[in-house]
């Protein structure tokens, strides 16, 4: 079996609906700084909430977002909401967008890589607002593995950075979705590589479908626009539908490709994938040699394709056939992944997997779920050190 046909392409519906373009005029309006919310919520749709700590070189691509998002969102159905840090402003603002205006409100915090601050914001929408459909998007770097968006102006005295950690968003997101009935549709990671298992698989219980890049995304991004003008006419699209229109929308040269996850069918992944593991275990480990993975790195880390990983492991260990039974099971119904059709990728599988150097590197992402809960700290174990 073939490593990139492992991963099944049908499971996203397919809208075949055309999208015109409707531009609107953008009418901001500066108001006082933001204070207790009225009793009565407004109703939408679709809400999403982006977070946009560009207190980096991203600053520069803010104030673009924010203009194709005036411009799509010309219906009173969808609302885009975007907390942002940018370099020209000491403090956070909150942008409110929709039908064609946005509004402004000055925020007395100043630091948008501190995670209390994004369970704020998560808090303020839910005590102003209502929505059918939540979506919650995460912009900025991706940095390494548990780390994404950072802040360049965190601690001013020490002119450090500082990055949100993966682990603590999950949990944050996770207490927060029942709070509004299990309604977060999808939670997009708009960072650089981030689509790996153990991103994913943290986020399992976060929302119905996660979103995320296993390689290198672009900025600002040009899907905006005409998501929002399609959507405001077609909002019955689910997570995952809405996770398709993302990649149909965007600009080629702004990523590689884009991986969705069914949330719900990671209980499966543990026993497939403990499977997997422990027969590898269980073989002659001297067979294994790992200098035939293609390596790709990010941030100074090395990752390689879960999928590629996994089965070329098995091949040597003459367990190949048992494998590719497991993985096909399990990523036909978990995963998604969305290639770019202009870039020649043809050895991802759509979830990448870090590969640590040392004893040290391992430990150092031990506290994430995945490796007690999968074996693939007692796989590293074993046949890296």
């Amino acid at each position: 079996m073939k490593r990139r046909t492992l991963v099944h392409y049908g499971v996203l519906s397919s809208l075949a609906f055309c999208s015109t373009a409707v531009l609107g005029d953008r009418v901001r309006s500066q108001l006082p700084p933001a204070q207790n919310s009225p009793t009565r919520k407004q109703s939408y749709d679709w809400l999403f909430l982006y977070w946009m700590p560009y207190d980096n070189d991203l600053s520069r691509f803010g104030d673009e977002i924010l203009a194709m998002m005036v411009q799509g969102l010309q219906s009173d159905n969808i609302l885009a909401v975007v907390e942002a840090d940018l370099h020209a402003t000491a403090r956070l603002s909150r942008h409110i967008i929709t039908n064609g205006k946005i509004k402004t409100q000055a925020l007395e915090t100043t630091n948008s890589a501190n995670e209390a601050n994004f369970a704020d914001y998560l808090h303020w929408a839910n005590a102003t607002f209502e929505a059918r459909k939540w979506a919650i998007v995460f912009l900025g770097h991706g940095g390494e593995l548990d780390r994404i968006s950072p802040d360049e102006h965190a601690i001013q005295a020490q002119n450090k950075t500082q990055w949100m950690n993966i682990k603590t968003l999950s949990d944050i997101v996770t207490r927060f979705n029942p709070k509004i009935g299990h309604r977060v549709e999808l939670l997009f990671f708009q960072n650089c590589n981030k689509g790996t298992i153990e991103v994913h698989y943290t986020l399992r219980h976060a929302a119905r479908y996660t979103l995320s890049s296993q390689k290198i995304l672009g900025a600002p991004n040009y899907y905006y626009q005409p998501l929002f003008q399609f959507l405001s006419r077609h909002p019955q699209l689910d997570g995952a539908q809405l996770a398709g229109k993302i990649r149909e929308f965007e600009r080629s040269d702004m990523y590689s490709s884009y991986t969705v996850t069914q949330n719900r069918y990671f209980a499966d992944i543990q026993p497939q994938i403990s499977a997997i593991v422990d027969s590898i275990l269980k073989s002659d480990l001297k067979k294994i040699d790992l200098s035939k993975l293609k390596q790709y790195d990010y941030w100074g880390e090395q990752y390689v394709d879960l999928v590629e990983f996994l089965t070329t492991i098995a091949e040597q260990a003459n367990l190949q056939q048992k494998t590719d039974e497991r993985l096909a099971r399990l990523l036909n119904r978990v995963l998604v992944h969305l290639p770019n059709p202009n870039i020649d990728e043809k050895d991802l599988s759509g979830l990448g997997l870090f590969l640590p150097s040392s004893q040290d590197e391992l430990e150092k992402y031990r506290y994430l779920p995945v490796y007690s809960d999968l074996k693939l700290g007692r796989l590293f174990e074993a046949i890296l050190f």
